[in-house]
């Protein structure tokens, strides 16, 4: 198995622009209103490599027909990241350094408003207004992050912090001395006054991640964003990986549950601890020293990534832990192989449970689940067919049921409007 480095680089190779800016366009006749219409707004990746092209689009039901860009939806410039925060639907690109705002009427989209970034890495909503857009050193020129407050209704940056998540060091042998790594961020969740970031060390310019024997969360304080602590636990590896993958899980106690991949798949260079599941009880700043959920050890599986879906629940992502053993497969989790499947995960009790209706497929950048009712829907791909389907999980049964045909590649972006 190799890598294909195109679609790694592609990705890395980010703009640098540093003029903030932001435009309007005319909204649609408020009288004729969205009022009574009820679908979902998608991000839809149509094809990939050098000729990849996002849109954003609608549809009336997840489960029947095919969900296409033809004759509808609004092309992105490129590859794109998707957030949501209330009406508004959000394309936040990486070939192109622009976060565009878009609401619906009537089933049409229409673009809200836009802004011009230097980086957005990561976000997560803040309130029911705002949300955090943070964007991470890269190159190795900087070890700062940018924590950037974004207005969701008029699609702007309201406030930037300027802050590192987390400082550390390695000895390189080659080099004789110490080098300062990059601290890149995974996941964002906000409680009450503070705001907790997971995060992974990496050395920027070759992304080597030789630091993988701690699990870390930095904690800021809200609304000031100021920086409080890193707390770290050394029973497994880093939270999260590239891509914006959900790995903070939060259930309905506020309890946190941490997300560990231990994993070449995920694009680490080096591994040497399990993965597993760590938890950090409501409201503390430190890991709950009584709880370790050891996904290798117990049941042979990495976990990749997670959705809380209630009653102590959790549908993920995992990979087979023999089949993930070297830098031969690194990234494979990105979309180039079959290597992933969907199990669901019962925090409490420790359990996993595989959905078997659901075929060993490929892997995404950031992705996205939706909970809707009770159900989980997700973009399944299998490289191996070319086909790519929606799939509706019910977690109290891990049994799952195929929907409706992708027409493309995936939906990076999954959102319910009511």
């Amino acid at each position: 198995m190799t890598t294909n480095k195109f679609n790694i680089w592609a990705l890395l190779a980010l703009l640098t622009i540093t003029t903030l800016s932001s435009c309007e366009t005319d909204e649609p006749d408020p009288e004729e209103g969205e009022e009574g219409w009820t679908g979902y707004v998608l991000g839809l990746r149509a094809t990939e490599g050098d000729a990849s092209a996002d849109y954003i689009v609608t549809a009336d039901d997840l489960m029947t027909g095919t969900i296409t860009s033809e004759g509808q939806g609004i092309e992105q410039a490129g590859w794109s990241y998707y957030t949501s925060l209330g009406d508004n639907y959000f394309s936040i690109g990486y070939t192109l350094n622009e976060c565009i705002g878009y609401k619906v009427d009537a089933g049409e989209l229409y673009l809200n408003s836009k802004f011009i970034f230097e980086r957005i890495d990561v976000v997560g909503e803040l309130d029911d207004e705002t949300f955090l857009a943070i964007g991470a050193p890269w190159g190795g020129g900087s070890y700062d992050c940018q924590l950037q407050v974004v207005n969701a209704e008029d699609v702007a940056i309201t406030n930037t912090v300027t802050h590192p998540i987390y400082e550390s060091f390695y000895f390189v042998d080659s080099l004789n001395e110490e080098v300062q790594l990059n601290a890149w961020p995974t996941s964002i969740y906000r409680a009450d006054d503070k705001v907790y970031i997971s995060l992974y060390p990496l050395h920027g310019t070759s992304w080597e991640t030789p630091v993988v024997d701690k699990a870390f969360v930095s904690v800021f304080s809200y609304p000031e964003l100021e920086y409080i602590k890193t707390f770290e636990d050394d029973r497994t590896s880093p939270i999260g990986y590239y891509g914006g993958q959900p790995s903070l899980v939060v259930d309905d106690e506020g309890d946190i549950f941490t997300i560990s991949s231990s994993s070449y798949f995920a694009g680490f260079t080096h591994v040497n601890q399990p993965s597993g599941i760590l938890k950090i009880n409501a409201g503390e700043t430190e890991f709950d020293e009584d709880y370790f959920f050891n996904v290798e050890e117990d049941y042979g599986y990495k976990i990749l990534n997670a959705k809380y879906v209630g009653n102590g629940k959790a549908v993920a992502r995992v990979s087979n832990a023999d089949e993930d053993i070297s830098r031969d497969y690194q990234w494979a989790a990105f979309g180039n192989y079959d290597v992933l499947k969907v199990v669901i995960i019962d925090l409490d009790a420790q359990t996993l449970t595989e959905v078997s209706d659901i075929p060993v497929h490929a892997g995404q950048y950031q992705t996205p689940y939706l909970l809707e009712d009770g159900k989980v829907y997700m973009s399944i791909r299998q490289n191996e067919t070319g086909e790519a389907y929606v799939y509706r999980i019910d977690p109290e049964t891990a049994t799952a049921e195929r929907g409706a045909e992708i027409d493309g590649i995936e939906l990076q972006g999954i959102f319910s409007h009511k």
